[in-house]
């Protein structure tokens, strides 16, 4: 049996709480996000890792550092677990986009899966390349995995492990430093948990 960490990264360093379209723009983590890391850390202490994997951008690089700190498991960057493109909406807020664009913006809401911002990409690009490259991995790693990427990568990767359409793409939830918990038997993938979350509060 073979187990996989799906780990959405921390809490970025964002300019306020409003919603915004957060992709390719390389953030670091935040002090709160750094502080979900930590805590993930300790969650995740007994459980051995044979290989990490990280998206290559920032606030997945830092999470997974700080996740693994003290451990001898390889870490390897994925950038095709990179979050998705979000073009010319990129870190503009959905209020923004809502206002200047509102037929855009319905259109996006009426096809969350198919739609593409000016110049980004839509979650069905993002699982045309992510779905690929995780199956690649599993291919080559038998042993347990932590996999550290972002929100719509994830999102895609668990509706392709389940069969969902992908108008259920917005019913898995994921939290910042949320783990989905794969089992591999065989060459057969089992959901042992969605979007868990150990205490990731401040003590």
């Amino acid at each position: 049996m073979q187990a996989i960490y799906l780990v959405r990264h921390g809490h970025p360093e964002l300019p306020d709480d409003a919603p915004r379209f957060l992709g390719r723009t390389d953030l670091p983590l935040s002090e709160r996000g750094r502080g979900e890391a930590r805590r993930l850390k300790a969650a995740l202490e007994s459980i051995p890792f044979d290989l990490v994997v990280h998206s290559g951008l920032r606030r997945a690089e830092e999470t997974a550092a700080i996740v693994t700190e003290g451990r001898t498991a390889p870490l390897r960057v994925e950038r095709a677990f990179q979050e998705i493109r979000c073009g010319d909406w990129e870190m503009r807020t959905l209020a923004d986009i809502a206002a200047s664009d509102p037929e855009a913006f319905e259109a996006r809401a009426k096809d969350f899966a198919g739609y593409r911002p000016p110049g980004g990409e839509s979650f069905t690009d993002v699982r045309d390349r992510a779905w690929p490259a995780f199956q690649s991995l599993l291919k080559r790693e038998r042993g347990d995995l932590l996999v550290v990427a972002h929100a719509g990568v994830l999102r895609a990767l668990i509706v392709a492990v389940l069969g969902l359409s992908w108008e259920k793409l917005f019913s898995v939830t994921q939290d910042y430093c949320g783990v989905h918990v794969l089992e591999r038997h065989d060459d057969h993938l089992m959901v042992r948990r969605l979007n868990w979350l150990p205490d990731l509060r401040p003590k």
